[in-house]
């Protein structure tokens, strides 16, 4: 019986979810129909047993009652004209107390065909019997031919005939009384017990309606949520590779579904492609920056080399370009290098004077700036010290500066400033130039975002700054003021005593 019961819930399981979502929301309403239909075959039973009922009492027992009650009038208005014959001495009243007796019975001749038959004709044959002997017993007081022993003996005969047919009109109408009685009952029973089984059953079908309406919606949100969800982190680039969407149903969310899943499976295919070109293009990138650091370094030594033997000044500007020209091909290599390598070495941070290492970048973008007809100005509190990688840190503020460089408005100074704060045990540094305001202060750090789509760079540098940033929880933040863009970093100060 168990397994019968499984087994047919996993045939309407099956059934379910083929169905389309129109004809799973219309499953409760047939099947209301259905329950209505069954409950108004039901009344409709229960209403022809309470009409055949009250057909039955308003046809037959009524009436014989009626006539019960009025032939007991009768038989009283017989007795008492023939009482009143042998009063008055007159034979024919005794005649017309025939209409009379005629009368009752043919009101218990109308009744025949009914469950009272029986009693019927028992009270008929009993009221023949009566009306035959009181009718001879009168025509004998008037004429008094008859002994008086006689006389006693029909007038007991008589009574006792009549008392017995009056019995047995009073034990009927008792008897049909009852009958009503128990009919008017049965019928306000049956009607009781309709009108409860009916409110009941609307009650059930309310509740049943709704736990499957409740169910069919929370299977609809459940498939929804999940089609919505997916397509967010598809969307957003986040896909889970190693799952798929669940669905049973082959309705129209099970072929979004099934469609998902397919889209997912061949951006899988997509991604693992691309996971293998980015690892090609970084191992190329990498050998690539490995080719270049002996030639650039060759090429900034032999520029040294011009510098220090050169005894025409007239070449010195032309050395310059090319000494500017190297140090931001040498910038562009170190965030070329780090990038490449960031995610497979370690950079662990050390103590570093902030003063001493801004100082030395400054020095290195000086040249940088001359021929971009820019200057920079410096405000450096000594002694400034945190725990940073020297690497990170120099990709930090080399990014700021060349940022600035590229730019900042010709013939206006470039402001880089670093400050402690006595109170709150940090370290703040600003790099301020003259420039168009940054329309995105809040995309500008992200990845390959560049404010102005002319001036052709990689997009990473900012990027990088803010990876940094992250990884030494140094809040960052981009601001415009007075005509300036400021890129400030607050660091954590480590105070000199903890430095001994």
């Amino acid at each position: 019986m168990k397994n019968k019961s499984i087994s047919f819930f996993k045939q309407f399981a099956k059934y379910y979810n083929s169905l389309s979502i129109l004809k799973k929301f219309l499953i409760p309403s047939i099947a209301g129909f259905m329950f209505f239909l069954l409950l108004y075959i039901y009344i409709l039973s229960n209403t022809n047993y309470m009409k055949e009922s009250i057909t039955k009492v308003n046809k037959e027992s009524i009436p014989i009652y009626e006539t019960l009650f009025d032939n007991e009038f009768l038989l009283q208005k017989i007795s008492f004209e023939l009482n009143n014959a042998v009063v008055v001495k007159e034979l024919d009243l005794i005649k017309e107390t025939n209409i009379y007796a005629k009368e009752m019975q043919k009101k218990l001749t109308l009744h025949k065909d009914t469950i009272y038959k029986k009693e019927l004709d028992n009270i008929q044959k009993s009221f023949n019997e009566y009306y035959f002997e009181a009718s001879n017993l009168s025509k004998d007081l008037i004429e008094s031919t008859s002994s008086y022993d006689y006389i006693h003996f029909k007038t007991l005969l008589v009574v006792s005939t009549y008392k017995k047919v009056l019995k047995q009109y009073q034990n009927l109408r008792e008897k049909i009384k009852n009958e009503i009685k128990k009919d008017v009952n049965s019928i306000y029973e049956t009607s009781s017990w309709v009108l409860f089984n009916s409110s009941f059953a609307f009650i059930l079908w309310i509740i049943l309606s709704s736990l499957g309406l409740f169910y069919i919606y929370k299977d609809m949100s459940f498939k929804i949520t999940q089609i919505v969800k997916e397509s967010e982190n598809i969307a957003h680039g986040k896909v889970n590779f190693h799952k798929r969407l669940s669905s049973d149903s082959i309705d129209e969310l099970g072929l979004i579904v099934n469609s998902i899943n397919t889209f997912i499976s061949k951006l899988e295919e997509s991604h693992k492609d691309l996971e293998y070109a980015k690892e090609e293009i970084k191992r190329f990138i990498a050998d690539t920056v490995h080719q270049i650091r002996t030639p650039l370094t060759s090429i900034l030594m032999n520029v040294e080399m011009i510098k220090d033997l050169q005894e025409n000044d007239s070449l010195f500007s032309y050395i310059d370009s090319i000494d500017a020209s190297i140090n931001m091909l040498s910038n562009s290599y170190e965030d070329l290098s780090y990038i490449t390598s960031y995610d497979t070495i370690k950079y662990n941070p050390t103590l570093i004077s902030l003063s001493q290492e801004i100082e030395k970048r400054i020095d290195f973008f000086q040249t940088i700036c001359k021929m971009n007809l820019k200057e920079i100005k410096a405000e450096i509190d000594i002694n400034a010290y945190t725990y940073i990688n020297t690497v990170e840190l120099e990709r930090l503020i080399d990014n700021n500066i060349s940022n600035a460089i590229k730019y900042a408005q010709i013939e206006k100074p470039i402001y880089v400033n670093l400050k402690k704060s006595k109170n709150k045990n940090r370290i703040v540094l600003e790099f301020k130039s003259y420039a168009n305001e940054i329309k995105n202060k809040n995309k500008i750090f992200e990845k390959n975002y560049r404010e102005e789509e002319a001036k052709r760079g990689l997009g990473l540098g900012l990027n990088i700054v803010k990876n940094i940033c992250d990884k030494y929880s140094i809040s960052y933040k981009a601001s415009y003021k007075n005509n300036q863009n400021i890129f400030t970093y607050t660091f954590d100060e480590i105070k000199k005593q903890e430095i001994n």
